[in-house]
């Protein structure tokens, strides 16, 4: 089920209630200014244990906390940049004809409030400028992962590009499950790593061995992992609230993680 509803093309209007001075000033709301008291104690509640981790816990070459200082101000130059464009871009798609109507508002004034789609193509410009900015800043002798950084960039840009046409043309979705993966090549060819897995404890007794060397089909798990993570968030991208909360889970997830791996690298 999704919560918006796209206008057909025949007709673009939907059928509206009784005129009353109410129900007209409901059809085109401005958009809602952003909570940012909200947002600011939302982003230091993660913040604060995040860096203590990283400036006091651990410990960190000077140039790798410049880094991860300057990588923190993109981040927020990034959140403000967006948050000025997407009002810029909601108006024009409007005008466009990009935009939807929330099913689960139907029958009242709300639901006859034109919803703005395709606006994910602003967040991710504003995160692919500030990627690629990074690269700069990331004081650090070794290039050499420049190579599969760039080839990253290159794999999230063409999935931004498949949810924007996806928006416009509605793509179908067995046409859906194959893009992905061919995102996924540039990232693929470029990786060079290993392959290998660790055996959970438990198991090592049936496979007879701690660490086992999975070879292509360890590049094959990537490639189904791509496919995996864009339609996960792409499935519930038309229920309210649900792709956003998604999205946080994720991102505190790697953020653990991150820090798990730094902890065993020092």
């Amino acid at each position: 089920m999704a919560a918006r509803k796209r206008a057909s093309a025949a007709d673009t209007k939907p059928s509206p209630p009784p005129q009353t001075q109410e129900t007209t000033t409901l059809i085109d709301p401005p958009i809602a200014p952003p909570k940012k008291a909200l947002i600011f104690k939302f982003c230091l509640f993660f913040s604060i244990p995040y860096f203590y981790l990283l400036y006091q816990y651990y410990t960190i070459e000077q140039e790798l906390r410049r880094s991860i200082l300057i990588n923190a101000s993109l981040c927020v130059t990034g959140f403000f940049l967006t948050q000025r464009m997407i009002p810029v871009a909601s108006r024009y798609v409007l005008k466009r004809g990009l935009f939807g109507f929330d099913i689960n508002k139907k029958g009242t004034p709300q639901g006859t409030v034109k919803v703005p789609e395709s606006l994910g193509i602003v967040v991710g410009i504003v995160f692919l400028v500030l990627a690629i900015l990074f690269q700069y800043f990331n004081f650090t002798a070794d290039s050499n992962w420049l190579v599969e950084y760039n080839a990253a960039l290159a794999s999230i840009c063409f999935m931004i590009l498949l949810g924007f046409v996806d928006d416009v043309l509605d793509v179908p979705w067995r046409v859906k499950l194959l893009l992905p993966s061919i995102a996924a090549l540039p990232l693929l060819m470029a990786y060079a790593g290993h392959t290998t897995i660790i055996i959970p404890k438990p198991l090592i007794s049936y496979v007879g061995q701690e660490v086992l060397d999975l070879g292509w089909v360890y590049k094959l798990y990537m490639g189904l992992l791509a496919v995996f993570c864009t339609n996960s968030i792409n499935i519930h991208a038309g229920l309210n609230g649900l792709e956003v909360g998604q999205t946080v889970v994720i991102a505190s997830a790697v953020s653990i993680n991150t820090n798990d791996i730094v902890n065993l690298a020092l």
